[in-house]
This record gives structure tokens, sequence and C-alpha cells, in this order.
């Protein structure tokens, strides 16, 4: 397909929409349209569905973290100019289930960018305690702290890489380091919470990944793809790249060196943060997360008072989705 016959269509795509109440940009209609084959009617009837559920669950309203609100990070970012370098903290604000979870978590981060300018963002899935997320934490839950981090990533963080670039970015690379992967991470009902958390983004926010590594990968992944891919769209499964031990030249490749971390091949160590690039629960690279009494224990990724507020403050909601 052309340019030109995407363009048509993207206009096309524009015109059934009619009159919304959302001013979308041409690139979020297309990816709706990409994500359903360019198919004009199926990306109607998904972008529709989106905003049903945005507006049902409220999730334009939901806060996130900027320099201005200062509101706790969700978890770690680094190398962005519109929030400084930050850890998930046990602070004020932050909900006790999302310390709870990140208790049994590998280490993620958003860290810096690719080479096309896409947010990169970190997981070091093969450190999961797979069983203890499993038994301690509900699919609601990780739903709740997913979207929260879902929102921060495309209503501050795309639009930081976005003015940086110069041009529109929508989309992330992503690292899961599957280093230290057992038997004990292919656990069904974790599995289950990866199954939710791939159905959300590719209802609600499709076509929002630019390449994804999975690097490390031992032999017993063969079975975690087996179930997991059944639950990825095609267009996902394409992005996906498996890579044993000799991931070096393929992240070089999309990622220059200052900005992969060292433990991946590149040549960033981020000395100056508590826990280095990717700080650690399970590893205890960084400051444990102590749950306070102000922690509320809700599944909402911030406190009751914090979500309430956003509903009429623009400082405590943030940036706009679209």
């Amino acid at each position: 397909m052309t340019p030109e016959e995407q363009s048509k269509l993207i206009e096309q795509f524009r015109k059934e929409l009619g009159n919304i109440e959302y001013q979308v940009s041409n690139e979020y209609l297309e990816q709706f349209l990409i994500a359903r084959s360019w198919n004009v009617a199926a990306a109607k009837d998904q972008l529709l569905s989106t905003f049903e559920w945005r507006k049902a669950n409220d999730i334009d309203n939901h806060p996130v973290a900027t320099a201005e609100n200062k509101l706790p990070v969700l978890y770690a970012v680094r190398g962005y100019k519109s929030i400084p370098d930050s850890n998930l903290e046990s602070l004020p604000g932050v909900s006790e289930s999302v310390l709870r979870i990140n208790k049994y978590m590998g280490g993620a981060c958003l860290h810096k960018v690719d080479r096309e300018g896409c947010p990169i963002y970190i997981e070091r899935l093969g450190y999961h305690k797979a069983k203890d997320i499993a038994k301690n934490a509900t699919v609601e839950e990780v739903q709740g702290y997913h979207i929260g981090c879902n929102e921060f990533l495309h209503r501050v963080v795309m639009k930081d890489c976005s003015n940086t670039a110069g041009r529109h970015i929508n989309r992330e690379t992503v690292i899961f380091d599957c280093t230290n992967m057992g038997w004990g991470q292919l656990h069904m009902p974790a599995l289950y919470f990866i199954r939710a958390i791939a159905d959300c983004d590719q209802k609600y926010y499709p076509e929002t990944l630019n390449k994804f590594f999975l690097v490390n990968a031992p032999s017993a992944f063969v079975y975690v793809w087996k179930i997991v891919k059944a639950w990825l769209d095609p267009g996902t499964i394409a992005k996906i790249q498996i890579i044993g031990s000799d991931f070096k030249e393929p992240l070089l490749k999309q990622i220059a060196p200052e900005n992969l971390p060292s433990f991946l091949g590149g040549e960033c160590t981020c000395k100056h943060m508590d826990g280095g690039c990717v700080p650690s629960q399970v590893l205890k690279n960084a400051k444990p997360l102590e749950i306070k009494e102000y922690n509320q224990n809700v599944p909402t990724a911030y406190n009751t008072d914090i979500m309430t507020a956003a509903k009429t403050s623009d400082i405590t909601r943030g940036p706009t989705f679209y």
C-alpha cells in the first residue's frame, strides 16, 4: 500500500467517525488502521470501543507524574527532559498494591531512547518471582498498575520523546532480559497476568510497540512462548525477536551504546542512581520498598485522594492523552 493510499484511508476513517469528543491525530487513527489491517470499519469499531473503555473507567483523569505535580513515579525512569531521573519509592500517594507487586518483580525501567527516538522499556523478566506475584496480587491490581504505567508512558514520556525528536513518537522498544529464568517462571496463574496485560494493550493501546527483544532466552522459554504466542496479534508477533546469549549486536543495531545498560552489552551504568540502570527489589540493588501506613490498599496505582484530585485538577492529572 502506497503512502497516498494510506492517507486516503486515514481521511476516510476520520470522515466515518464524524463528530467525536476527542481531538485525535492522524497518527493515532493510523495505529488503529494498522492494528486492523487497514480495514476502516474494524478500526472504527476498535477506536469507539477504546473511547467507551476510557470513559467508563475514567482513564482520561488518571494522574500521571510530572515535574510540575511531583507525583511519585510508578517505575524507574532514566534520561528524559520533562521528568527527573527517579525510582519507584515508598512515598505518600503510591498505593500499597504497587509496592507489593514490585517486591516480587525482577526490576523495570523506562531507560532513555533507541536510535529511532522511541523510549526503551527494560524488564529483568528472568528474576521475577512469578509464583509470589500470582499468590500476592490480583489481576485487578496488576491491570490497575499497568494502566497507570501506560498513561505515564503515553502522556509524559512519549510527548517528551516527540519534542526531542521533532516528530511524532508513539511507540516504545521493549527489552525483556531472561537471565536467570527457570521453570519457576513458567507458572500458569502468573502467565494469565501477562495475558490480561497483552489483552489490554492490544485492545486499547494498539500499535504502540516498536520492537521487542527477548534476550538470554533459555530453552525453557520455548514452552512459555507457545502459550503466550496464542494471545498475541500477528502484528505484535512480527515485532518480537527471541535471542539467546548473542544479543549484543542486534541490540546495539537498535540502540546507541551510551543508551544501553552495560549488562545488555552497552556502556550505560546510571551510576548517579540507586540501583543503576534497572533497580531491582529481587536483586537487592536498590532501597527496599517498605509499605507504610500512608500507602493505601487499593487496586489503583495511586491512593484514592490522588485519584480523586485528578478529576478536578489539571496539575494533578497531568497532560492529556490526545
